[in-house]
């Protein structure tokens, strides 16, 4: 009886610190092009009113900023002050949107979603820019 307690404790410890975790980003919803299924995105918004989505289901960040200046490249971020390299490709249908991708996904992604502090080196041409966006 005593092992069961702890079973169910443990699980609800586990569940509760999870949504916890989950409660950092703010979640936006979108329902699959055939209708069947809902999709959940987490997303972060910085004070210049850029936008960082992660996107769990094809494992990557999606950096939005509307501007006129769609021509940009980030070859690094850093996760709470550690850089990682990743490459990016900008959407052709959506230019303000560009998606950021890197090596060791998984690994990434979990250290993405426990994040305080995301900082992209954003180059236009020559012109370089970090933007920050606090997850707390």
């Amino acid at each position: 009886m005593m092992h069961l307690y702890r079973v169910v404790t443990i699980i609800f410890f586990s569940v509760f610190l999870s949504q916890g975790a989950h409660a950092k980003w703010d979640e936006e919803r979108d329902v699959t092009t055939n209708g069947k299924d809902e999709l959940v995105y987490y997303f972060k918004t910085n004070e210049q009113g850029q936008k960082l989505v992660l996107d769990k289901y094809v494992k990557r960040l999606i950096f939005i900023r509307p501007d006129r200046l769609h021509k940009r490249t980030i070859r690094q971020i850093k996760i709470d002050g550690v850089p990682v390299d990743v490459t990016s490709d900008p959407f052709s249908r959506h230019p303000e949107q560009t998606a950021i991708v890197f090596d060791n996904k998984d690994e990434v992604l979990k250290k993405l979603f426990l994040a305080k502090k995301i900082e992209l080196d954003v180059r236009y041409g020559r012109e370089q820019e970090v933007s920050t966006f606090l997850v707390k």
